[in-house]
């Protein structure tokens, strides 16, 4: 499926979903340059050097291939503001920084057309990985595999760039699964910068399998069912679904059946919150500071971010604010939504927030089935008025998407935090070739656009 399936395979709603998916990334990677450790790692990048293959986006720093991957991974993930799909977890962030990495090494012009197959073929193989594990359900309680299906989505989509055979591409994904094969959910759960530099790392493997596969490098092939070692045969829950690995393999998109981009800057988890939060909040005309509490129901998925309560209650950093519900569902019953602006420190230790979330109570129901979507939240004032709402899908759902208005606004908002500020006519250019990367010859014209 991945080395072989033609542009001209994918349905029209699969490519246009693509297309929205990748300018979704690239807007976020132009705020995650500035973000946290992002503008460190890329002056490292730059002062280890090498051959000049490939962009570190927004910086303009050039270095080799799998430095700029590794560079481009944390800048799209900084923010914790790209897509998720509801069984396939986190994918454009994965895939589309590699991509965008290896661009100058491929031997040829990469047309739109080729960058998008090569999307759509890597970012499948991640949503069939996680959801073949019914990863999104249990991650939260088992803290393992982790996002192991990461690198196998960004390692085929570089093979794919690459040129790479069908054989070479299992070798290629057999060698960034023996390097990634179970990471931890720990660094979700003490509220470190791994889970962005985890990308960094999964790009430059992705890059790195791929090279060192045409170089004659042999890696394991049995990532799913190989003995003794498959993930397949680690995994100790019962309802596994390995069928979805080929399950109308090439005919049915499963990233098209549930990918959201994301309207707030933190976990996806909290965004069913938040939504509803701001709908009430809003709908009512209500005063934040008359609030008697504000009583949520998550899935049972979603307790990474209001579990354990001593850490969620009392953020102090910003992983730690990302990850915390009641952070979120204060900030969004007081600001009106959720944004980079509410993760300096400063807004993280208010105090009217504090006090708010002090009446923040948060439940699972193991009856919800959609791990991210439709969690009630209820808000009681102090003269006694309740006001509910549920939130079916959160803005940018695919069965509420983001129009490229959206995208756009969403870009110029995320701009703001750039490294390096980018001409608004950069990035009007960035949007244009996105929404038309179809017509466009060398998507080497994206990187143009990202860089000053």
């Amino acid at each position: 499926m991945v080395a072989e399936t033609r542009y001209e395979d994918l349905d029209a709603s699969v490519i246009d979903l693509a297309k929205r998916a990748i300018m979704d990334t690239l807007a976020v990677t132009v705020a995650g340059s500035g973000w946290e450790v992002s503008p460190a790692i890329a002056a490292l990048a730059a002062d280890w050097g090498g051959k000049a293959e490939a962009t570190i986006l927004v910086h303009g720093h050039r270095v080799p291939a799998p430095l700029a991957a590794f560079a481009n991974g944390v800048m799209a993930r900084a923010i914790d503001m790209g897509d998720v799909h509801e069984t396939g977890g986190h994918v454009t962030e994965w895939n589309v920084p590699a991509m965008m990495s290896v661009i100058g090494i491929a031997g040829r012009p990469v047309s739109g057309k080729d960058f998008l197959a090569a999307y759509v073929t890597g970012a499948e193989v991640g949503v069939r990985a996680s959801a073949a594990l019914n990863l999104v359900r249990y991650h939260t309680t088992w803290g393992m595999p982790g996002e192991w299906n990461g690198p196998l989505c960004a390692t085929a989509s570089v093979s794919r760039l690459l040129g790479l055979t069908a054989d070479e591409t299992w070798n290629a994904m057999g060698m960034a699964y023996t390097v990634h094969g179970m990471s931890e959910y720990n660094k979700y759960s003490e509220g470190t910068q791994m889970a962005r530099v985890q990308h960094a790392f999964a790009g430059d493997t992705a890059v790195k399998a791929a090279l060192l596969t045409r170089a004659g490098v042999t890696a394991p092939r049995g990532i799913f069912q190989g003995v003794p070692s498959g993930i397949l045969r680690h995994i100790a829950w019962d309802d596994l679904q390995p069928e979805l690995l080929t399950d109308g393999l090439g005919t049915r998109w499963q990233l098209a059946e549930g990918l959201s981009m994301k309207p707030y800057s933190a976990c996806k988890f909290t965004h069913s919150f938040i939504a509803s939060t701001v709908e009430i909040m809003t709908r009512e005309g209500l005063d934040h500071r008359e609030i008697e509490s504000i009583e949520c129901v998550g899935s049972d998925a979603s307790r990474m971010t209001f579990e354990p309560a001593a850490a969620k209650w009392n953020p102090r950093s910003v992983p730690e604010a990302m990850f915390s519900a009641p952070y979120t569902i204060a900030s969004a019953a007081i600001t009106g939504g959720f944004f980079l602006r509410d993760l300096n420190p400063a807004e993280i230790l208010r105090e009217d927030k504090r006090d708010l979330m002090r009446r923040v109570s948060i439940v699972s129901d193991p009856a919800i089935a959609d791990q991210f979507e439709g969690f009630p939240v209820t808000i009681a004032m102090r003269d006694g008025r309740r006001f509910s709402h549920v939130t079916p899908y959160t803005k940018g759902h695919t069965k509420n998407p983001m129009t490229w208005d959206d995208l756009r606004a969403k870009l110029m908002r995320c701009a703001g935090f750039a490294a390096v500020a980018l001409p608004e006519a950069k990035l009007d250019r960035l949007v244009e070739l996105c929404r038309h990367l179809d017509e466009v010859p060398d998507v080497q014209s994206l990187v143009v656009a990202m860089t000053r």
